[in-house]
């Protein structure tokens, strides 16, 4: 087996016995199921040894590659998700099972609670036929039956499909049964996935995204057990569900990705309760991601593409791959403020995407089924793969890895570019040196090494004491309201409008004093230049009246790239800020100091 140089492998052989799963990258997660700092792998282990048998699914958990519990599980479930339902300290992981119609609630790797989505009305034809059917002559059950025929099938509940499933023999037996359960069409859950609440710390609470074979996307907060928001992917009720994809937090605005068996893709926001199609293709897809920073939804399909659409619905690129691509994964980098798409294809293979170049790759025995990616026990950057046999391959990132895309995928994109950086040979021109540059040159060359090292320690040492002052000013003025009680008490309260790629910052400056005036401020903004461009980032302030608040705005736009309209790969949530300093002229520590979070751009294709 090929390895990459950008990971580890882990050896697997000496687990006796070895370890051995049959699943999906759906039901897979990694969660601290004890509390004690170390992360264990849960995966649900799907059972088709036995054909004359249904299948069987267990939930086990491994700490390492040990097995260390099991529990049976009354289902196949569609997904697995380890989510925190509350605040409360010590915080304890959830782990949620999507089965049929019901999720199942897992503490402590104990049962805990079971929530089944609603039934929806079912036809006025189909109650009638169940009013019926106990009462009337078997002879006449074949009419009834001829009847409920003519519905829908998809819009019969569970009990009526079964029903017309069924032999005259054991349609008596069936109907005294289950003639007082009640008629209701129940979807079974086929995708599910968290949204944070909100974003405050390392592990905040979230919800759960449901996805049903109905067409209806839920969002239930697991503490109350309440559905807090409700939608659909669209009006055709032939559209399953199969793949969804979430960002965003509940508090301030989510997106829902929705692809379908059919090869619809939709989009749903918090505002809307229907989704809007993005785009369709004749073939159904097989991964399908939405990426977090520039907001790009990502999908690989059965004819051997991995595509990259905006929310527009406008294909920004497409590359061909060499096999089936198998399953989807994103590899979020925070550590090198990247986000790469790792993409199993058919045969092993496993390729590592930045937008549309390969950075990355290596190659494995056997088709991988499903990928796992995130902290597991101590180590922050795991990739877990689980082969077509069951076998489970681990790597691990090394510390020092680069990604970075090869020179011949970066050809025609520095071919359009590179006419603008040629210059004229007059600039190699040197002036005149006298005697005393000469001199000082040739002790440079001299002593160059002892030069540039003393060079370097005073330069490292100089941005240190630099860097260590500003940090200690913004520190200590980080707060919305001014603590200087030499000056009149001011207050700033910040808000940002636009969808992108051009914003705009309204500042609010409020005078908290009942008869001094707040004179001589200064609004300064500072944001890295590569993320975010902003025109005017001075603004002297007229005096502020006390109980009059004073409004100004800055025009902020988003950079993005000239030729893919996306944001540049540096960009996280973590670093998409825009520090406000509000000083008093003469004075060099700030007297408030705030960091907004900028949203996400939508680039204007």
């Amino acid at each position: 087996m090929a390895g990459a140089p950008n990971w580890l492998h882990v050896d697997t052989a000496e687990e006796a016995p070895p370890p051995h799963l049959t699943t999906l990258t759906s039901c897979m997660a990694l969660s601290d199921v004890q509390c004690d700092g170390y992360v264990r792998l849960l995966a649900a282990d799907i059972s088709l040894d036995n054909a004359a048998e249904e299948p069987t699914a267990t939930l086990k958990v491994f700490r390492g590659l040990k097995l260390k519990h099991e529990q049976p599980l009354p289902g196949i479930p569609a997904a697995i998700e380890s989510l925190y339902i509350d605040e409360t300290e010590p915080k304890t992981p959830v782990i949620a099972v999507a089965i049929a119609e019901s999720v199942l609630f897992y503490r402590h790797l104990k049962p805990y609670f079971k929530y089944t989505i609603p039934a929806q009305d079912s036809e006025d034809l189909e109650l009638e036929v169940w009013r019926k059917l106990p009462v009337v002559k078997p002879s006449a059950h074949p009419a009834l039956l001829d009847s409920l025929k003519t519905i829908d099938h998809s819009k019969l509940s569970r009990k009526s499909q079964r029903l017309l499933q069924m032999g005259e023999q054991e349609r008596e037996h069936f109907i005294a049964t289950h003639k007082d359960s009640p008629v209701g069409r129940v979807g079974n859950i086929v995708a599910m996935c968290c949204i944070k609440r909100i974003s405050s710390d390392a592990n905040p609470p979230s919800h759960l995204v449901l996805a049903t074979d109905t067409g209806h996307i839920m969002i239930l907060e697991p503490q109350g057990f309440n559905l807090v928001y409700q939608g659909k992917a669209c009006d055709d009720e032939t559209a399953v569900p199969s793949l969804i994809s979430v960002q965003g937090t509940f508090e301030t605005d989510f997106c829902i990705v929705v692809a379908t068996r059919n090869g619809g893709v939709y989009l749903l926001r918090k505002s809307q309760s229907e989704g809007q199609e993005i785009f369709k293709l004749g073939i159904p897809l097989t991964g399908l991601l939405l990426l977090p920073i520039d907001q790009t939804i990502i999908a690989s399909t059965m004819d051997n593409r991995y595509l990259c659409y905006s929310k527009r619905g406008k294909l920004l690129y497409q590359v061909p791959m060499s096999d089936l691509p198998v399953c989807l994964l994103p590899l979020p980098l925070t550590h090198l403020g990247l986000t790469l798409v790792a993409i199993a294809l058919r045969g092993g293979v496993v390729k590592f995407y930045l937008q549309r170049y390969l950075v990355d790759e290596f190659v494995l025995e056997e088709t991988v089924d499903a990928m796992l990616y995130g902290r597991m026990g101590m180590e922050d950057h795991v990739l877990t793969l689980v082969t077509q046999s069951g076998g489970i391959v681990v790597k691990i990132l090394r510390r020092v890895s680069r990604f970075e895309p090869k020179a011949g995928d970066l050809a025609n994109k520095r071919a359009l570019g590179d006419n603008k950086s040629i210059v004229d040979a007059s600039i190699l021109d040197k002036p005149k040196k006298s005697s005393i540059f000469v001199e000082q040159a040739a002790r440079e060359k001299q002593q160059a090494k002892s030069t540039y090292g003393s060079f370097q320690v005073e330069l490292w040492r100089l941005r240190h004491t630099a860097a260590r002052a500003t940090i200690d000013a913004i520190n200590s003025s980080e707060s919305t309201i001014s603590g200087d009680l030499t000056h009149a008490p001011v207050k700033l309260s910040a808000e940002v409008c636009g969808s992108g790629p051009a914003f705009r910052l309204y500042l609010t400056v409020q005078n908290l004093s009942t008869f001094k005036m707040a004179s001589n401020l200064v609004v300064l903004l500072h944001a890295d230049r590569r993320h975010y461009t902003i025109p005017q980032t001075l603004a002297r302030l007229p005096s502020v009246l006390p109980g009059v608040p004073l409004r100004v705005d800055f025009e902020v736009v988003a950079v993005l790239d000239p030729m893919d309209k996306l944001p540049p790969a540096s960009l996280t949530p973590d670093n998409s800020l825009i520090r406000v300093m509000l000083m008093k002229a003469g004075q060099a520590k700030p007297l408030i100091a705030a960091a907004i979070s900028m949203p996400q751009s939508e680039a204007a294709f």
